[in-house]
């Protein structure tokens, strides 16, 4: 796996936590609950910590600038969460949130998958993906008790 490679999959770690951050904004002032209110704030913060890490690694290791989101991926993302939470009901708010968690634990196991045993993998990449993986998994495990 060579420089290229690293840098694809450290952006795309960038992105899976930038659209975390996405869904997380577009919701959060429609909950109403304390305790999952709680959640969410928890969860921005880690998926801010995982775009920071992945720009830090991106600078630093490759000299390479994240890639962000596309506009079009963006709008969509937050014309999809308004649709589904425009009454603001928690159910549908923590249904959104579980499948995203869901898409992210999908698109970084199959990178990892794809790297695992290859040569010139970077083992602090891999680490970042692995741990973003296990969170994505938590954080939808957390929303179950609310459905």
């Amino acid at each position: 796996m060579g420089k290229k490679e690293n840098i694809d999959f450290l952006n795309l770690i960038y992105q899976n936590a930038q659209m975390g951050l996405i869904g997380i904004d577009a919701v959060k002032d429609k909950v109403e609950s304390e305790e999952i209110a709680k959640i969410i704030y928890e969860q921005r913060k880690e998926y801010d910590k995982f775009c920071s890490d992945a720009e830090k690694i991106l600078a630093k290791k490759y000299g390479a600038k994240e890639e962000e989101i596309s506009a079009l991926k963006k709008l969509s993302s937050k014309i999809m969460s308004e649709a589904m939470t425009i009454n603001k009901d928690e159910k549908n708010i923590v249904k959104l949130m579980m499948e995203g968690n869901e898409k992210g634990v999908i698109a970084i196991k199959e990178k990892l998958n794809m790297y695992k045993d290859k040569d010139g993998i970077d083992e602090e990449v891999i680490n970042l993906a692995e741990k973003l993986y296990a969170t994505e998994e938590h954080n939808r495990e957390e929303f179950e008790a609310y459905l």
